[in-house]
């Protein structure tokens, strides 16, 4: 018999004889229960009812039996329909019992849950009613809902969560784990997580992950952890410790991501950006940042280095002869002998097709070198077996030394590829730089004079380079400008000679940085093209003029300054305004960077970074720069159609800039073919050939009417 059946038993109300329980005899053993009892006549009519329905159900409740109310009536039941209809099957049987549960709004509250029971007692004498039980459930069904809602979380998640004891035992796994590791969740019940571990992590690791757990504090790293195949992979995992209410640490929960492709795909960029993709030894950007430990060690320790410059002959008419293939297995075969002959200290890199550059640390001195240099060529030039072919090659090769004859490492490459040069018209196996050829010092400083000059006369231009949207099309020229469809450019400083000729900025942009002009002439042209954005203005165009800045003007604290006093003189908006900064120059002093990006961001200009994705650091703008527009380099869009991972890596990057705001421009867009890829994949803007070249102001005014389709 249930607690309420037995409230209303003689034993309680009196005996046999007695009258029927009354509304008063039910409120007076109130106490008796904390759910709400009522007793209901055949009609569903409430004709007793405890006293705690007023705290329970609402102050409705207390006049119930006064106004003949059903209970029905007063719950409000969600689902009316379903309350009466249980109730009406009671009545049907005599000692039917029925328990349920019901959304409900008692009169004058919120929706709550109710568990009711109900029994019918019209054969017992002492009851003679349809009895029912209430009893709020609603913090327990609202958190059984809660608690099925985060176990489905957890159980559909594609990333893969683990539940342990504080010993590390796992108690539940979701299939995303199964998925990911290969372990069935019966093999890992029981178990702990050590099943995982790759031998890729020290030991200290994981007393360091323990120490922060059982501290009570979460702790998220990135593991390298092994399948159940045996195959190596890398998750992002997070692990939080869970509390009792006692505050004691019962279990963990871990919550990984297997992020094994995006490693792929970092590795990958960072091989393209250091490393020759073909041969697999280091490429000259590798090269030159190895030159600066080496030289600075060099020069610290008293040592001498040399830079041997090997350029391969015949290799260009094996091309054409026997193809491009058996051109490239040389090259490996090339690359692989000079490895052999070389130290882990010395460095070779593949400078051009060609042609490499071998970095030898501490020679003692030319006499060694000499050993050195005539065994790594006659290593080169030993027979080739190629597709049952014997083939075999010339080399010319020359040598610079530090630091007799240079004490940078450009200054070293240019005079081993003097010495080389010279080797080219030389009986001998190989040429050392000599005096003579100093040459190329009378030129540097004949260079410098007249860039002296050429700055005191006002002798620079500023050319210019469109940007198109990549899905509209475009036209140049007069008409561009009137009607705003040449929409932005790209200003490039450009010096022209006497002969009618133009100098590269490749050639007097390092020569400026030499001489401390460079932040000057990056002055000057953020003042031309910001002077020449808002003439254009004045015809109507609206688009935003770009221009670089150098190493040393991103450590100008006055520029943001100079930039907006710029822009009001010229009444230009900011947001016209493009400053782009590459990885060499920016991550040379990252905060600095950093800091001068973040006051160029107040003025109102947008940071843009060039030749994006070549670089170590790349990923490194997007985390500490205020970045507005990434710009990817030519080398990528070279391969649209031929490189699939290239392809690959284009989406990757221009689908990251958009996840975080930024715009994407692509560079070095030659052919209709890379444009429409282009288009495809999201990316925003075009620049290159195909749009046009770098041209000054007035061509781009009056030259010919260009369009695309």
């Amino acid at each position: 018999m249930s607690t309420a059946a037995a409230l209303f038993k003689r034993p309680i109300f009196g005996r046999s004889n007695a009258p029927k329980p009354s509304n008063s005899d039910l409120r007076r053993h109130t106490a008796a229960t904390d759910s709400v009892i009522c007793l209901l006549d055949r009609r569903g009519v409430i004709t007793a009812i405890t006293g705690n329905a007023v705290i329970v159900l609402g102050t409705a409740f207390d006049r119930a039996t006064e106004l003949n109310l059903r209970l029905a009536d007063l719950l409000d039941a969600e689902d009316t329909a379903s309350l009466e209809a249980r109730l009406a099957s009671l009545l049907e049987t005599v000692a039917a019992n029925d328990a349920f549960r019901l959304r409900c709004r008692a009169a004058g509250t919120a929706i709550r849950w109710f568990d009711i029971s109900g029994r019918n007692m019209f054969a017992d004498p002492d009851v003679d009613a349809l009895l029912v039980e209430l009893r709020d459930v609603t913090e327990t069904a609202e958190q059984q809902a809660l608690d099925g809602i985060i176990s489905a979380a957890f159980r559909d998640t594609p990333d893969r969560v683990v539940i342990t004891d504080r010993m590390g035992v796992v108690r539940w796994v979701n299939g995303s784990f199964e998925r990911i590791t290969g372990y069935r969740s019966e093999e890992c019940i029981g178990r702990t997580t050590a099943m995982l571990k790759s031998g890729r992590h020290r030991a200290e690791f994981y007393e360091g992950m323990w120490g922060t757990l059982t501290a009570g504090r979460p702790f998220a790293a990135e593991f390298i952890n092994r399948r159940r195949n045996g195959v190596i992979y890398h998750e992002d995992m997070a692990i939080t410790p869970i509390r009792d209410a006692a505050g004691e640490i019962t279990h963990y929960v871990s919550i990984g991501r297997d992020i094994t492709e995006r490693k792929a795909l970092e590795v990958h960029a960072e091989d393209r950006a250091y490393f020759d993709e073909l041969t697999g030894v280091s490429n000259p950007r590798l090269l030159r940042e190895r030159s600066r430990q080496l030289l600075a060690l060099a020069r610290r320790h008293g040592k001498s280095a040399a830079l041997v410059h090997i350029d391969i002959n015949r290799l260009r008419s094996l091309n054409q002869t026997h193809g491009r293939d058996v051109g490239d297995a040389i090259l490996c075969s090339v690359a692989d002998r000079l490895k052999q002959g070389l130290r882990e200290s010395d460095t070779l890199a593949r400078l051009a097709g060609d042609e490499f550059l071998v970095l030898l640390s501490e020679v003692a001195d030319e006499e060694s070198t000499a050993r050195v240099v005539r065994r790594l060529k006659d290593s080169v030039c030993k027979p080739y077996r190629i597709n049952d072919r014997t083939l075999t090659l010339e080399a010319h090769v020359g040598v610079a030394m530090y630091p007799a004859d240079a004490t940078t490492f450009d200054e070293l490459t240019q005079c081993a590829e003097n010495a080389m040069s010279r080797a080219r018209h030389s009986t001998t196996p190989f040429e050392f730089y000599r005096t003579e050829l100093s040459e190329l010092a009378h030129q540097k400083l004949s260079l410098e004079d007249d860039l002296s000059w050429a700055w005191d006369h006002d002798q620079f231009v500023l050319h210019y380079q469109p940007i198109v949207g990549a899905r509209t099309g475009l036209v140049l020229g007069a008409e561009a400008l009137a009607r705003g469809n040449m929409t932005n450019l790209d200003g490039h400083a450009n010096w022209p000679k006497l002969d009618g000729g133009m100098m590269s900025p490749a050639h007097f942009i390092p020569l400026a940085e030499r001489t401390g002009r460079i932040v000057a002439l990056d002055r000057w042209a953020i003042a031309t093209a910001v002077k020449q954005a808002s003439a254009w203005g004045n015809h109507g165009w609206s688009g935003w003029v770009s221009v670089n800045l150098s190493a040393r003007s991103l450590h100008d604290a006055d520029l943001p300054a100079y930039i907006a006093r710029t822009l009001d003189a010229q009444g230009l908006q900011p947001e016209r305004l493009v400053v782009e900064v590459t990885e060499s120059s920016a991550m040379r002093d990252p905060a600095a960077t950093a800091a001068v990006l973040r006051a160029l961001k107040q003025v109102g200009v947008i940071v843009a970074v060039d030749d994006f994705g070549i670089g170590h650091s790349s990923l490194a703008y997007l985390k500490h720069f205020p970045v507005d527009v990434l710009k990817l380099d030519a080398s990528f869009i070279r391969d649209i159609g031929v490189d699939s991972k290239d392809e690959l890596l284009l989406e990757v990057m221009i689908g990251l800039a958009h996840r975080i705001g930024a715009e994407v421009v692509a560079e070095g867009v030659e052919t209709q073919n890379q444009r429409d890829w282009l288009t495809d994949a999201g990316c925003d803007y075009i620049q290159g050939y195909l749009v046009g070249r770098p041209a000054p102001p007035e061509a781009l005014a009056k030259g010919t009417i260009i369009k695309l389709a």
